[in-house]
């Protein structure tokens, strides 16, 4: 009777504990397996900036401060080990087992692979030149939780800029396939889903179910409802802009849910074109200081730079230090509004027509005067019929001038427009969380009543 090879029925072992193990169909004693390097806890990976056949730094540049040119991002996983086992004649009690190790794309430097590739034997002597495939394989998965090692004093890994894409595009797709095995109860329907149909917001992470998304921003999409395209957790909008404010921060919260977002839950490009062409409008009309083309058959906006128009299908968002120097612009030194008759030249965004905002005509210069443009028709009876209900049953919103009217409760108005926060009797700007003194105090004479 044949005695059985021992490489055998270690494979055989090895194969019941790594059920992915796969054999080599030309050699029955070389096998593969993949391990993954997934982390316990996020760690921050740097990808310094090549340097290496730079332009030489002229004289004069070295002595300006250096800018940080590396890019950081926080990840949990990391490119897999593909680990080839191969047996040789002789092994166990001659021979060590081959092993060849490689990732793609190749994150580990070739030192680091060469180590690793080392222990195999070092195992191998150390337990006696016995068996030892269970504990290599377990030995590199230890060491992959700390990531074999190369995370420095600071917690942060180096990895070459060239990989960057690969990696985070890796990560994005673990993350992805951790999440569609989980469960998660939709924050809409309450309904427990499986991750695979659910959809996490980007921003905030509050997870609900593709189909309750879909019906939700479609219709409000499609009824013109652009302020409530957020995350429909309650409050989550509102925490995020208290956050904001409490970080002394001028720029102002995000709110809105990307184009971007929108295409990944997904909806139809249609609606998230029209979202992004409703948004930039909402926008226009909630400044005072937007000026429009004068061509009957246009109508467009002038170029801002603080309402820029959107490209495709994404917000074009303007700097900080654009908005606020055309905030400057706009209002002066001493807070004076938008004056057309200093800010002449305006193009219009849509079809490039260079007017004078005074005259409504072509550019002609700053230097030529021009009469202001009047309307040519009287107002008729029943405009002026409208303006005379506007002036006597609505309020003037403090930021885009838009008419509001109350129907019921206190005389705290938020702007259905621009959703600022004012006072209906005499339209002043209210903080959201603190109203003031005198809107409490009606508040609690109402709720008498």
């Amino acid at each position: 009777m044949e005695e059985e090879d021992i490489r055998e029925v270690e494979l055989t072992t090895i194969a019941a504990i790594y059920p992915e193990l796969q054999v080599d169909d030309n050699d029955p004693h070389t096998f593969s397996i993949e391990l993954p390097v997934s982390l316990a806890s996020p760690v921050t990976v740097r990808f310094p900036a090549a340097t290496e056949g730079a332009p030489p730094v002229d004289p004069v540049q070295e002595q300006l401060p250096a800018v940080a040119t590396e890019e950081s991002h926080t990840l949990l996983y990391l490119p897999s080990l593909k680990v080839a086992i191969s047996l040789p004649d002789g092994y166990p009690q001659q021979k060590p087992p081959k092993v060849s190790i490689s990732t793609s794309p190749p994150w580990l430097s070739e030192q680091t692979i060469r180590e690793l590739e080392g222990r195999v034997e070092a195992l191998w002597e150390e337990f006696g030149r016995d068996q030892v495939v269970y504990s290599y394989i377990d030995n590199l998965q230890q060491s992959a939780e700390d990531i074999f090692g190369l995370v420095d004093d600071k917690g942060d890994l180096e990895v070459s800029l060239e990989h960057r894409i690969a990696i985070l595009d890796y990560d994005i797709k673990a993350k992805r396939k951790a999440f569609e095995k989980e469960t998660f109860d939709c924050g809409i329907c309450l309904d427990p889903k499986k991750g695979s149909v659910c959809h996490q917001m980007l921003d905030c992470e509050h997870v609900f179910c593709i189909q309750c998304l879909q019906e939700f921003y479609n219709n409000a999409i499609t009824e013109g409802s652009i302020a409530v395209i957020q995350c429909p957790e309650p409050n989550c909008a509102k925490e995020r802009e208290d956050t904001a404010k409490a970080s002394n921060k001028k720029k102002k919260a995000k709110t809105f849910i990307s184009p971007s977002e929108l295409l990944q839950i997904p909806l139809e490009r249609d609606m998230v074109m029209r979202y992004v062409a409703l948004k930039h409008k909402t926008e226009l009309e909630s400044d005072k200081n937007t000026v429009y083309c004068p061509r009957s058959w246009c109508q467009g906006a002038a170029r801002s730079k603080k309402h820029k128009k959107p490209q495709g299908l994404e917000f074009v968002e303007s700097s900080d230090e654009e908005s606020e120097a055309e905030d400057i612009g706009a209002e002066g030194e001493e807070g004076k509004t938008f004056d057309a008759n200093k800010e002449l030249l305006a193009i219009c965004e849509d079809c490039g027509f260079a007017f004078c905002t005074r005259c409504g005509q072509s550019w002609h210069g700053e230097f030529k005067y021009c009469i202001p443009k009047e309307r040519k028709k009287e107002i008729t009876e029943e405009e002026q019929a409208s303006l005379d209900y506007l002036k006597f049953h609505t309020t003037p919103c403090p930021t885009c001038a838009a008419p509001c009217q109350k129907t019921h409760g206190c005389n705290h108005m938020r702007c259905f427009r621009c959703q600022t926060h004012f006072c209906y009797l005499c339209s002043a700007w209210l903080d959201p969380s603190n109203p003031e003194p005198r809107i409490l105090s009606m508040i609690i004479a109402n709720l008498r009543l």
